[in-house]
């Protein structure tokens, strides 16, 4: 790690699951980045990296989807982004700053939000890292399609405009959107972005839809994946900052990364666990297994260390 990269973290008190493995044994490090700036309506992100941590010290390491055993491998766990609060776009600088170095140095982060919007950075580095040749997957309730939300344009609810400022529609796929203004699904239409809304998914099924995403990932070079716990069901993700009912499953993303990871995806982020809204920890338990599933099939369909 770089003396510059370095002044920007600090050190959980937990690691992920309680352990952090060798970066020679592993290509995975876990990040957390507790940027909590934009709430408009439950705040509380800052604390989701390590609520996240210990939720992960209480589940089971082995994938029986994928066939693999994450404590094999483990991960290495960087710690926190050490984040100003007197600005946004400062913050958002540093984040970049740090996950391209992760990037540039052949590790597949996953990064721990945090809000989401986290993802301009965090997208924005891979797109420098991989030369713009980079197709991003938002698993989301939400379009964030607003030009601006509460007077800035960097606000979660922002998030898919900004990455349109710098990667074209074809390289974006929104997975679960259910939750829109009347501008936004304007907006959504004559954008031409590919969206598959929480209805159709659940009506189609999940082999369908993965072909889908399938054809979608076939064209292109790297994926990074951006999974907005409010694209579960608040029955399973009440701990969220703006949870909307008709949401999908546990099962339902789980069988579909089980469908759709492999060797491609470069890069994870999971964002918008609100621990003061998630007494039982049942969000944080959720976020945890979906991060050590994605890693027992990214690791499975790479297998180079």
């Amino acid at each position: 790690m770089s003396n510059e990269v370095e002044l920007f973290l600090i050190r959980s008190p937990y690691a992920f699951g309680g352990y952090s493995g060798r970066r020679d044994k592993t290509p995975f490090s876990i990040l957390g980045i507790p940027l909590d700036m934009t709430s408009s309506f439950r705040s509380g992100y800052r604390m989701a990296p390590l609520s996240i941590r210990v939720a992960a010290q209480n589940l089971e390491y082995f994938s029986m989807r994928f066939g693999v055993d994450v404590e094999d491998f483990l991960y290495v766990d960087e710690g926190d982004v050490i984040l100003p609060q007197d600005g946004v776009l400062k913050a958002l600088d540093i984040i970049k700053m740090v996950s391209e170095y992760l990037l540039a140095n052949g590790r597949i982060p996953v990064f721990l939000g945090g809000e989401h919007t986290l993802t301009i950075a965090t997208v924005r580095a891979a797109a420098e890292v991989f030369s713009r040749d980079i197709c991003v997957l938002v698993f989301d309730a939400h379009a964030d399609l607003r030009i601006e939300y509460s007077g800035t344009k960097y606000s979660h609810a922002c998030v898919v405009s900004r990455l349109l400022d710098f990667i074209s529609k074809d390289h974006i796929y929104l997975v679960g959107t259910r939750a829109i203004s009347g501008v936004e699904h304007e907006r959504l239409k004559s954008s031409g972005l590919r969206f598959l809304t929480s209805k159709s998914l659940k009506r189609a099924g999940i082999k369908h839809s993965a072909g889908l995403l399938q054809d979608f990932i076939s064209s292109c070079g790297k994926v990074y994946l951006s999974l907005d716990m409010d694209v579960f069901d608040p029955a399973y993700a009440p701990g969220v900052a703006t949870p909307e009912p008709d949401g999908l499953t546990p099962s339902d993303i789980l069988d579909l990364l089980y469908e759709i990871v492999n060797n491609k995806f470069v890069a994870m982020d999971v964002v918008e666990v609100t621990p003061p809204y998630d007494p039982s920890m049942i969000t944080s338990m959720l976020a945890a297994r979906v991060i050590i599933e994605f890693m027992a099939g990214v690791y499975q369909r790479v297998k180079t260390y």
